[in-house]
């Protein structure tokens, strides 16, 4: 169990839509990821006392500035959201949320791009897209990542999900991915190694 600045991040975050009924698997560390999907989904998912993050720039009819940001964490009270952008990051942790910033990691430029600029204030993650880059950087370049910091995208075996876990605070999966490593019992013996 992770806590970032009072805020509890789930070692996996099962991606959603948000259309189908949730409820969180028993006996792991699981959270729900909504993107993707339009508001009327997501209002299905407020204030349900489990972790549930909201990607904003993937929610149709919401756009990512301070009216969207304080819609989503004050009147639908979201305490995790993820951001592209460096200014809506820092407005989502200026209410009190836990920010995870969006970083693009499809080639060594575009990771470094995207660490330049201003330094990232308290209350702001990383996002690394796609997840299954992170096993493959140095440890100066993840020290570079403001914690915590979150594996997103292409994880889906379970050699991939431990890989991930080792270095980063929470994944990303899908839900045939997680059902995958559920049933095998591998998720709990995964995250127990990553440890």
């Amino acid at each position: 169990m992770t806590d970032w600045w009072g805020i509890h991040l789930p070692r996996v975050l099962e991606a959603s839509d948000g259309w189908a009924d949730w409820d969180p698997p028993k006996g792991g560390d699981v959270g729900l990821l909504l993107r993707d999907t339009s508001l009327t989904a997501l209002t299905t998912h407020t204030r349900r006392g489990q972790a549930v993050a909201v990607d904003i720039d993937s929610i149709d009819g919401l756009s990512d500035d301070a009216a969207a940001c304080e819609f989503l964490v004050r009147k639908l009270g979201f305490r995790i959201v993820l951001a592209h952008h460096q200014a809506t990051a820092a407005h989502i942790a200026e209410l009190g949320a836990l920010a995870l910033l969006r970083v693009f990691a499809v080639d060594s430029t575009g990771l470094r791009r995207s660490l330049e600029g201003p330094p990232r204030g308290e209350g702001i993650g990383s996002a690394v897209s796609p997840g299954l880059v992170l096993p493959h950087l140095g440890a100066d370049e993840l020290a570079l990542l403001p914690r915590p910091i979150l594996a997103y995208g292409l994880i889906d075996r379970p050699t991939d999900i431990a890989a991930c876990l080792r270095c980063a605070d929470a994944i990303v999966l899908s839900r045939q991915a997680l059902a995958s490593a559920r049933t095998s019992g591998a998720l709990a013996e995964l995250a127990r190694l990553a440890l």
